[in-house]
């Protein structure tokens, strides 16, 4: 029930009907005894400032953002966390007092996932396929976490200014694979259900035989098990989907707006339910 007292978050992006963050918030909300709410929120980017000072006027608790709107989300902001700076994107919007402090969860939030799914990233090697905005919190993260080399692999690697990519080249894929202890794809090869077809050429021209036996294989799609995820598997290979990644993100932004630990498996099994198939 909604009341004069319930607090509001709220997630915000453009389109934003395929969020799962309500369902997984609002249990968060409810274990730990809180009287708050998530409402989605479809926010075009010419509208994104006038909502967010809506949410800085009313005292939201906060919001999560999600695509387009990360990187304009960051320059609304009165103060950046390190990560959000480093990373230039926000992706947690914390509305401390008369300030608005902008977040990064993403990068933290998919090393988590890794460590809850049984790898350390501390000392290993990895590979991220793509350079775009989710490629370069992944990284981050990465190397945060310790790593020892993260290889970047990009199509246009002259366009990425953020770091010394490599190309996306037969010789470069394979030799970047042969060393991987990890490769993550950060692409968007796997958002499409349905007709594989427009990825399949793409995805048979990656070097999965050249993997260590023990390398991980990633991936941040977390609504479908990607064909990318399934071949791997399909050659013995351990692999994860993004679906803890959304479920660490999302505790490490409840922790920053509340100060309270997260009920992490009310959180998750409010994602499993609100992901499972109707």
């Amino acid at each position: 029930m909604i009341r004069g007292t319930t607090r509001v978050a709220a997630v915000i992006g453009w389109p934003v009907e395929h969020s799962r963050s309500p369902q997984m918030f609002e249990a968060a909300f409810a274990a730990a005894g809180l009287d708050a709410v998530m409402i989605p929120i479809g926010v075009p980017p010419e509208s994104l400032a006038v909502v967010v000072a809506a949410l800085r006027a009313m005292r939201a608790i906060g919001a999560c953002v999600t695509v387009p709107h990360k990187l304009a989300a960051a320059a609304l902001c009165d103060e950046l966390s390190d990560a959000a700076r480093a990373i230039g994107a926000v992706n947690c919007l914390h509305v401390a007092g008369d300030r608005l402090v902008g977040h990064n969860t993403d990068c933290h939030g998919f090393t988590d996932g890794l460590l809850a799914a049984g790898f350390d990233a501390a000392g290993r090697r990895c590979a991220i396929l793509g350079a775009g905005g989710a490629a370069r919190a992944v990284a981050h993260g990465l190397e945060v976490a310790g790593a020892a080399a993260v290889d970047v692999i990009a199509r246009r690697p002259q366009q990425v200014a953020w770091t010394a990519a490599h190309p996306w080249t037969a010789a470069e894929l394979r030799a970047s694979f042969a060393r991987a202890d990890l490769v993550v794809d950060a692409t968007s090869m796997g958002l499409a259900d349905g007709d594989r077809d427009a990825t399949d050429a793409a995805l048979d021209a990656l070097p999965l035989d050249a993997l260590p036996a023990g390398a991980r294989v990633a991936s941040l799609v977390y609504h479908h098990r990607t064909i990318l995820l399934e071949r791997a598997r399909a050659r013995g290979h351990a692999t994860v989907d993004g679906r803890g990644m959304l479920l660490h993100q999302g505790a490490r932004a409840f922790a920053i707006w509340t100060g309270a630990a997260p009920p992490l498996e009310a959180m998750r099994r409010a994602l499993d339910a609100a992901l499972a198939p109707a």
